[in-house]
């Protein structure tokens, strides 16, 4: 379920000899099944991360993250026709949940390699630090999923002002490449996440906002880190 726009609404009016940009039109709200499905993933990746590391205790982030997601599933099923700011805090708490566990995890996980404790062998570790930054990815995506133009259901209703990410089939020298309306949706953000995992850097898609400067910085540190010691395992490994 989704909500509709309220049927009083106005839609937003092009400046004065101007027109509306692809971001400002208003369109059909995007599902969050996928984003749901997805932090379904996340947290069991993270649950298993959690008691391969031997964190204490190994329930407390995937019980408090799939509470926070049962909670948005359900004031996200029934019918609306405005957005819900309920469902919105539920959403950031979630992905902030995902995002301080992911970073204990980290934590953890670099604690094991240099100083041990977790019982793992170097094979264990690698395996740890591999899920470790594909998960990292899949949060980010979220997370860009959520900061960009205030969430899904405001980029339906055109942006508030002007977008955090911006997309080559929102620039205006793209034109006729995509639909006049076209809007990122979460395969798009996902997308985001994972180049800058491996570039560390944007790649086509450009942070505007402060906001998501930062949090991209985020992303690549921590990524940066969890690549690290995926390479610190991978060297132990091959010289026996």
């Amino acid at each position: 379920m989704v909500y509709r726009p309220h049927p009083d609404r106005k839609p937003k009016q092009p400046p004065s000899g101007g027109f509306l940009r692809s971001w400002q039109i208003p369109t059909d709200p995007e599902s969050r099944w996928p984003a749901f499905g997805a932090a379904v993933v996340i947290m069991a990746g993270q649950a298993w991360v959690a008691g391969s590391l031997a964190l204490k205790p190994v329930w407390l982030f995937p019980a408090i993250s799939a509470i926070l997601l049962a909670a948005s599933v359900a004031v996200y099923l029934p019918k609306r026709t405005e957005p819900s700011p309920l469902m919105r805090a539920l959403a950031v708490s979630l992905v902030g949940m995902l995002v301080i566990a992911n970073a204990v995890s980290l934590v953890e996980l670099v604690r094991s390699i240099f100083v041990g404790g977790s019982g793992l062998d170097p094979v264990g570790l690698l395996l740890v630090g591999i899920v470790l930054w594909i998960v990292n990815i899949a949060i980010f995506a979220l997370v860009y999923w959520e900061l960009d133009g205030d969430g899904p259901d405001m980029r339906a209703d055109g942006y508030r002002d002007f977008p955090d990410l911006v997309f080559p089939q929102q620039q205006s020298d793209q034109q006729g490449l995509a639909p006049a309306n076209w809007k990122p949706a979460f395969p798009d953000y996902l997308y985001v996440s994972l180049t800058a995992a491996t570039a560390f850097s944007p790649t086509d898609t450009m942070p505007y906002s402060k906001r998501v400067k930062f949090v991209m910085g985020i992303e690549s540190t921590m990524s940066l880190a969890v690549v690290a010691m995926i390479v610190a395992r991978a060297i132990n490994i091959a010289h026996g």
